[in-house]
């Protein structure tokens, strides 16, 4: 198990910035071990309400030990600076496919989903609403794997909420209508709207409502019924309708949990997976988005491979420049 002491990790390079927290890719120095080290701003270290849900997250995060979630390694405070460790996952997110490489095949998108809706229903059912789901929140392994991450602003409905009634928060692109208005009595339902929205964005490359600020977005989310994914990109009718059932602007009329979700993911691939491989009817589509994921996680991540391998190459190129200058002022020196 990973130190509580801070001073017992060597930081090294930024993985992320948040408005009260950095992450960093660290080593404890004792047992080698590399993770990712999420350290509260000392600007904001003084704040009791960002304080209290920061012990949260870790709180929430260290009872939730699934596949598709990801992993608390243990924490500690040093002075008054808050961090905890967790496992690193080297792929990237959702958000960067997106951005790198345009929208998914309906297949990934398939595959992420399903992997996604384990993770919510195991989250609900230890009595957490996530309230900010977003690709950038979805994290990737090289092989494909989806870990649920960055619970800075979950519920612990078994716990007395740090969000004072009717305060919004949340991310605004993916913020169901009761979650804008401040509901105190939201449920998982904001998380399947949330996949509803993060589903659209993987197919389209799009936002679901694309207003220019918060007030028209959160117009958008109210009242105005979301476009159909099959508008603007070919996939299989049955995406569409799960799409159009999550985005309902009544939580009643979304799908019954995540679990309900992912049977339909399943019924998807049975019915896109040919006859001949019907002894397997999963395997179709589920190994195709999975490939596809991999394929686009390995693109991505190829400028980066190049750009260390090249920085290795000038730095192994310019010892070897210094070790010859070296002999040569030697053997001058000896002569």
């Amino acid at each position: 198990m990973p130190s509580n002491q801070l001073s017992d990790y060597e930081l090294g390079d930024v993985l992320g910035v948040g408005t009260v927290g950095t992450i960093y890719l660290a080593q404890e120095k004792k047992s080698g071990q590399t993770v990712a080290l999420k350290k509260l701003h000392p600007r904001v270290c003084q704040n009791t309400l960002i304080r209290a849900r920061f012990r949260r997250e870790m709180t929430i995060l260290e009872r939730l030990r699934h596949p598709n979630v990801v992993s608390y390694l243990g924490g500690g405070r040093d002075d008054l600076v808050l961090f905890y460790a967790m496992e690193v996952v080297p792929g990237g997110t959702v958000d960067d496919l997106i951005n790198f490489g345009g929208p998914l095949h309906w297949t990934a998108v398939v595959e992420i989903t399903r992997q996604v809706c384990s993770a919510l229903q195991f989250v609900h059912n230890h009595g957490i609403v996530h309230r900010d789901l977003k690709p950038s929140n979805l994290f990737l392994t090289r092989g494909g794997e989806v870990k649920l991450g960055d619970f800075g602003i979950a519920r612990d409905l078994a716990a007395g909420d740090l969000t004072a009634s009717g305060i919004t928060v949340g991310t605004h692109a993916y913020m169901a209508p009761e979650q804008i208005v401040g509901d105190h009595s939201v449920s998982g339902k904001v998380d399947l709207y949330a996949l509803g929205c993060c589903m659209f964005e993987m197919l389209t490359a799009r936002k679901v409502f694309t207003g220019e600020n918060y007030a028209q977005l959160f117009d958008q989310h109210l009242k105005q019924p979301p476009p159909s994914v099959r508008d603007y990109v070919d996939c299989p009718q049955e995406l569409d309708e799960i799409i159009q059932q999550l985005l309902a602007k009544n939580a009643q009329d979304r799908p019954f949990n995540a679990r309900q979700v992912q049977a339909v993911m399943l019924k998807i691939a049975q019915d896109a997976t040919p006859d001949s491989e019907q002894t397997d009817p999963t395997s179709h589509v589920f190994v195709a988005g999975r490939e596809e994921l991999v394929a686009r996680i390995r693109r991505r991540m190829e400028p980066k491979i190049r750009q260390v391998d090249t920085r290795r190459l000038a730095i192994i190129m310019g010892a070897v420049v210094a070790i010859i200058v070296l002999l040569v002022a030697i053997s001058s020196m000896a002569q």
